[in-house]
């Protein structure tokens, strides 16, 4: 062998290696879907739903444009599964933010408060969680793909309960009767809901002093 050869050997060993490195950048074998999904909610934050694509999630996960077939059949499947997790994220960061307590006025003002914080945070993945936002994209949209809505997958089916059913357990302590308890949940529900929606579209803005828990607080008892 020509010691000519050696160094071209070495530099293709290196690109090779380079080339390797880059593709599992975002995920470990075996994890794949997790990490399209986590890849997916950073191009939402950024780009906003309709920069969402398949072949765009797998660019920037390191994989090939193939790849994300072998977990979601299409674009839908992989929308539905970043919503399912959005309202898991949510639904784990209310539990943890209510600590310690344990009466259920407590409990229902911590649970909106992180509602809206978190919806407040994760303004792109929240409109895309409630359906908010058009799936389509903008080039295929019209009257009967806005009207006509996809059914649920049977995960975003049941995540998309927890953060109305920890409500609806606070609640519950404070009633017997299943149709109050459902009332009030509802209630509280649509009210952070409609809270969040306002924020993020900045119908709302609340002045530096004033806490989200604040806010929340005396919003509530104006609308008893």
């Amino acid at each position: 062998m020509a010691s000519g050869d050696q160094p071209s050997q070495i530099e293709s060993s290196q690109n090779a290696s380079e080339m390797d490195s880059a593709s599992t950048k975002h995920y470990h074998h075996g994890d794949l879907k997790k990490s399209l999904i986590k890849v997916a909610n950073e191009l939402l934050q950024k780009e906003g739903a309709d920069g969402l694509s398949l072949r765009v999630i797998a660019a920037a996960a390191g994989v090939s444009h193939m790849a994300p077939y072998a977990h979601f059949k299409n674009k839908k499947e992989l929308i539905q599964a970043i919503a399912a997790e959005g309202f898991d994220r949510m639904a784990d960061a209310m539990e943890v933010d209510r600590g310690d307590l344990t009466t259920a006025p407590e409990l229902i003002l911590s649970y909106g408060t992180s509602y809206l914080k978190f919806a407040t945070d994760n303004p792109e993945l929240y409109r895309l969680m409630l359906g908010q936002v058009e799936t389509q994209g903008k080039k295929n949209r019209d009257s009967e793909s806005v009207i006509k809505k996809p059914a649920l997958s049977e995960e975003l089916q049941l995540r998309s309960k927890r953060p109305y059913m920890l409500l609806r357990d606070a609640f519950a302590m404070l009633s017997s009767d299943p149709e109050v308890v459902r009332i009030k949940a509802m209630g509280a529900w649509s009210l952070v809901h409609g809270m969040s929606a306002l924020m993020i579209s900045g119908h709302i803005e609340l002045p530096d002093n004033l806490s989200l828990k604040t806010f929340l607080a005396q919003a509530a008892i104006q609308s008893v």
